[in-house]
This record gives C-alpha cells, sequence and structure tokens, in this order.
C-alpha cells in the first residue's frame, strides 16, 4: 500500500512538473498592439432635404390661392 502511496504521488508531481517545461528557450518578443484608425461613416444623403420644403412652399402657395376671395359675391 505504501508504494501505490508513493507512486500516485510521484504522479502528481510529474504532473504538476509538466508545464512549468512547457514552452521554448526562444526570447520573448514584445509585439506592439496595432494601431487601429477609426474613420467617421460618410454623411448620409437625403433627397427629403430638399423636396419636403419644396412641397411645403408648394402647399402653402396652393393655400394662399385657393383663399384669394377676389369675387364679389358675399359669403352666404
Amino acid at each position: 500500500m505504501r508504494h501505490l502511496k508513493s507512486l500516485a504521488l510521484a504522479a502528481a508531481l510529474a504532473a504538476a512538473a509538466g508545464p512549468s517545461f512547457a514552452g521554448g528557450f526562444a526570447p520573448v518578443v514584445d509585439v506592439p498592439p496595432p494601431v487601429v484608425i477609426a474613420e467617421p461613416p460618410p454623411a448620409p444623403r437625403s433627397t427629403w432635404g430638399i423636396i419636403l420644403p419644396l412641397a411645403l412652399l408648394g402647399g402653402l402657395i396652393a393655400l394662399a390661392v385657393a383663399n384669394d376671395s377676389d369675387s364679389d359675391t358675399p359669403n352666404n
């Protein structure tokens, strides 16, 4: 039984020491992180910036023309 305990202890020590020997003997190379330059997205272009004011202006002109009362008849 004592032989089994020492065998288990030796196996545990070997398993724990294994990772300490892993790796090579090459020197550690310090690589700087890459520099990422974010470009701003292009400005959104929309035709509503021109069409909507022109449509509103046309609507106001149409209302002004429709309410123009040049007739001589009273509003009864």
